[in-house]
């Protein structure tokens, strides 16, 4: 049993750490009030088709393949990793460009039209750059914290992240269904203004972060001959998960248009999907400290599997739908959680320090450009399939499940679930207590 251990959570607290922390904290903001919990109900509400919110939703994820450019950016900027992840955490106060658009909806001076592809276009470009921002906060840390740091600090930001979102989005759902009733499409604005507000610490916070200095990236190792064969393995694995991801239809997406549940329900749902998303967090967190991440990315892989075969069980005769995609919910964003965690650990341990860089942006690029083209795939399939729309979706969920099946049996996991790579019990942690 590996328990969160409140000594690195102390160590995590310090004061070395307040950048890394107010950043979880701004992300949580971001994720909550300025992304899809929130844009997915506001844009049926305009009249949007699934399709298109598909394909707004699904353009962040597809968007992540820019991070193969990378090395070529880096090299660009003489090495300035510092200034690229400033411009792209930018993308972070979104959320005042939103209330914007929506204020001039609900004032009759936009469109409906007109504000549904202000809104996508927004969403679109400041997800993909948000999702580019993570990535390269991510390999910031790997950059200028020692592994055993980079163990302690990565994990419990993503913790503090979905621990703050859970708490933000879970009472969000019944001040949304009360506010649209109230005052219309001014409760969106008032969600976007508080979102936007409090992720400034972003962009804030980012500026703070130990300095990596220049990395320089050497174009030698480029052509491939510096990745390790089980590192490309990894990425092609990867790669048909990601796929499978692409292919999901938001569940609160699902639950709008098929099930006829309100605003305020797919705003919870995504509540749910946080605090899934925070068990996750905590307890691979803890246990990737000294286990096996390839093993753990394997369990997540089935956990997900099962997750899918959930959503595909919330057909609209079943009366319990509902309960089956908050169950879905929950164990997408746990397993994916913990999930994702195991998969930055395992790249970082299969990566080459001198060649990180060129992994990092290769995987992300590789990942990306799969879970893109399962959603192009996805809203394809809904927009042919409108008069039996919960086939269209329910077909989606499936393919997803068979795609992590297939990922659970050709990932390559190592003999034990301890890691040959973990650090010795006596590892030291700047700003850990000796308790």
């Amino acid at each position: 049993m590996h328990l969160p251990r409140p000594t690195r959570w102390r160590a995590f607290a310090s004061a070395r750490y307040r950048p890394f922390q107010a950043i979880a904290v701004g992300q949580a903001f971001t994720a909550s009030y300025a992304s899809d919990a929130l844009f997915v109900p506001l844009l049926l509400r305009l009249g949007a088709s699934p399709a298109l919110v598909v394909l707004v939703g699904a353009a962040p994820v597809g968007g992540a393949a820019l991070q193969a450019f990378a090395p070529q950016i880096l090299r660009g900027l003489k090495g300035n990793l510092r200034r690229l992840t400033l411009g792209l955490a930018l993308a972070e106060i979104r959320g005042f460009v939103l209330a914007a658009i929506v204020a001039g909806v609900a004032a009759g001076a936009i469109g409906g039209l007109t504000g549904i592809a202000l809104i996508s276009v927004t969403v679109a470009i400041g997800q993909t750059a948000g999702v580019l921002s993570g990535s390269n906060i991510t390999l910031w840390t790997a950059v200028v914290l020692p592994d055993a740091e980079r163990r302690l600090v990565g994990p419990r930001m993503g913790a503090l992240t979905m621990a703050l979102s859970t708490a933000l989005l879970l009472p969000a759902g019944f001040v949304l269904d009360a506010g649209t009733r109230a005052i219309g499409l001014w409760a969106y604005v008032a969600f976007f203004l508080v979102g936007g507000v409090a992720s400034i610490l972003t962009p804030l916070a980012v500026a703070r972060l130990p300095r990596p200095g220049r990395v320089l990236v050497a174009r030698d190792t480029a052509g491939g001959t510096a990745m390790p064969p089980a590192f490309r393995r990894f990425t092609d694995v990867s790669s048909i998960a990601y796929f499978g991801q692409g292919l999901l239809p938001a569940l609160s997406l699902y639950a709008l248009k098929v099930l006829g549940m309100s605003a305020g329900f797919a705003v919870a749902l995504s509540g749910v999907a946080a605090a899934g998303a925070l068990a996750g967090s905590l307890a691979a967190g803890s246990f990737l400290h000294r286990g096996s991440s390839s093993r753990v990315l394997r369990a997540s892989f089935l956990a997900r599997a099962v997750a899918a075969v959930c959503c595909v069980a919330a057909i609209p005769a079943n009366p319990l739908a509902p309960a089956f995609l908050l169950v879905g919910s929950a164990l997408f964003n746990g397993a994916g959680n913990a999930g994702a965690l195991a998969t930055n650990e395992r790249l970082y341990r299969l990566a080459p320090a001198q060649a990180r860089v060129h992994c990092q942006s290769r995987f992300v690029g590789a990942t990306g450009a799969a879970a893109g083209a399962g959603a192009l795939v996805c809203a394809t399939a809904l927009a042919l399939a409108p008069p039996a729309a919960w086939a269209g979706y329910t077909a989606m969920y499936a393919g997803s499940a068979i795609s992590r099946t297939i990922a659970t049996f050709r990932t390559e996991v190592s003999a034990s679930w301890t890691s040959p790579s973990a650090p010795p019990p006596e590892t030291s942690i700047p700003g850990r207590g000796s308790g």
